[in-house]
């Protein structure tokens, strides 16, 4: 996923090799997209240093139509698919892909559905990790401790 590699800090990694793998189980169409996005949750939620997220959508062409996140159906048998991901903050596309034909116009609208829809994505990135580390919260407690020597031996005494 080189789209990742434009956020991960790779260079707090010299000499080593981040392998993300995504296995999609059941899709209704968007593999790519919901891929990249679980992708880079999952590196955030494992603590992997990033300057940004990475959120993706696409948009495409049925019925003579530029539409927003695409079904099976319409993917498959539209008459175009721009996925689409982009970086949360500073809105760098760091993947961009067409399948199909569309014009200028139609182009310029699917990319803008697709930046929309992406921004959307990434609120939902976010709320989910903010979400998980408040669950988690109850449970990373602090426990102080205090070390009294006696009789020249150290004896922990937690509190």
């Amino acid at each position: 996923m080189e789209a990742l590699s434009r956020v991960v800090l790779l260079e707090q990694f010299p000499n080593s090799m981040i392998k993300v793998f995504c296995e999609v189980l059941q899709a209704e169409a968007g593999t790519r997209c919901a891929s990249l996005t679980a992708a880079s949750v999952a590196l955030a939620d494992a603590g992997i240093p990033m300057k940004d997220m990475v959120a993706a959508c696409a948009a495409g062409k049925i019925d003579g139509q530029v539409v927003l996140d695409l079904g099976k159906k319409e993917d498959n048998f539209g008459e175009a698919d721009v996925p689409l991901a982009i970086t949360a903050h500073d809105e760098e596309i760091v993947l961009l892909q067409m399948d199909g034909a569309l014009s200028k116009s139609e182009f310029e609208k699917a990319v803008a559905l697709a930046k929309k829809g992406s921004k959307e994505v990434y609120k939902l990135q976010k709320e989910a990790l903010k979400r998980r580390y408040q669950a988690l919260k109850p449970e990373l407690k602090v426990v102080r401790k205090e070390i009294k020597i006696e009789d020249g031996h150290p004896m922990e005494v937690s509190k």
